[in-house]
């Protein structure tokens, strides 16, 4: 599943370069002006996730050392995580490869965080580097691992969350705002579609609750992906369901809203287009963020966009 999961969306991925600005209205007297990155490139660049303070997480593909895309024994290009500070202006600065403590998968993709800032979800293969992707499905499916940080040793212990099982994918892995639960994208048993939303109870001691599909309304017949949770309770995913713009398209669904009448709602132009739009996040005050883009005139595959209210 991967490019879009890895490959099915650039771990399941994603454009106005020139510092092209577009400023949009809602109908409420709210405008926001969107900007390319200049951290883009003709690569593919995804995924942006807040950490702590000005820290930011996003995807790329892994670099060697003449900067070139590494690729694996099968020829793939290998994906991974990158860290660098945000600057006022949204613009993401010294940015340098994740490091981390264990040499031990194919591909890292797709940062979500405890509330606490000490553990760290992550998309990766079940099947750890240096291992060819040939043979069983299995060996090229996803799960979410989860690792702590420790003080002087980084990121480590990573672990394969135990309901992942290697016949199916999972990925995306976000946090609601206050911890207690678990959303992710998956394939697994009970999936309405390509790819489905999922959420789990995290029960503490690195145990869960039942996995439970987020149902039909939020879910469709296609690809459902990349969710993240605003601080005021609101999920926005991806989703390449009939009625929407083209390709991937940006949604919002209020987990606070009656769910006997609460329905998807599409966000507008520029967020979405008719190429790929996907990754949305907003900071807690919702006043700025970040989204993913397939689009024309981009620099790359896919390019990070920032976006502030004005």
């Amino acid at each position: 599943m991967e490019k879009r999961l890895i490959t099915n969306y650039h771990i399941m991925k994603l454009s106005c370069s020139i510092l092209l600005v577009l400023t949009i209205n809602f109908g409420f007297a709210q405008s926001y002006s969107v900007k390319n990155l200049k951290i883009n490139d003709d690569k593919s660049q995804y995924g942006v996730v807040f950490y702590k303070g000005d820290k930011v997480y996003y995807t790329s593909y892994m670099l060697d050392n003449r900067n070139r895309a590494r690729r694996d024994h099968d020829k793939r290009l290998i994906y991974t995580m990158f860290e660098g500070q945000r600057t006022e202006d949204g613009e993401i600065i010294n940015s340098k490869q994740f490091i981390k403590s264990e040499d031990f998968i194919f591909n890292t993709s797709s940062a979500g965080f405890s509330p606490d800032g000490k553990y760290m979800y992550i998309t990766t293969n079940f099947k750890k580097r240096r291992t060819s992707y040939k043979g069983k499905l299995k060996s090229i499916n996803l799960n979410i691992q989860r690792g702590e940080y420790i003080e002087g040793k980084g990121w480590t212990n990573f672990e394969p969350l135990p309901f992942c099982l290697a016949k199916y994918n999972y990925g995306h892995a976000v946090l609601s705002p206050d911890g207690s639960t678990l959303y992710f994208t998956s394939n697994a048993h009970g999936a309405h579609g390509q790819t489905d939303l999922f959420k789990v109870d995290i029960l503490g001691d690195n145990t869960y609750g039942e996995v439970t599909n987020l149902g039909k309304t939020i879910n469709s017949p296609r690809r459902d992906m990349f969710p993240f949770v605003s601080k005021d309770n609101v999920l926005y995913f991806a989703s390449d369901r009939v009625g929407g713009v083209g390709g991937l398209d940006i949604y919002s669904y209020d987990l606070n809203g009656n769910p006997e009448t609460e329905k998807p709602k599409l966000l507008p132009e520029p967020f979405n287009t008719r190429s790929d739009d996907f990754c949305y996040i907003v900071n807690e005050d919702g006043t700025e963020g970040y989204f993913s883009s397939r689009r024309p005139r981009g620099k790359g595959e896919d390019d990070i966009y920032y976006f502030v209210k004005e």
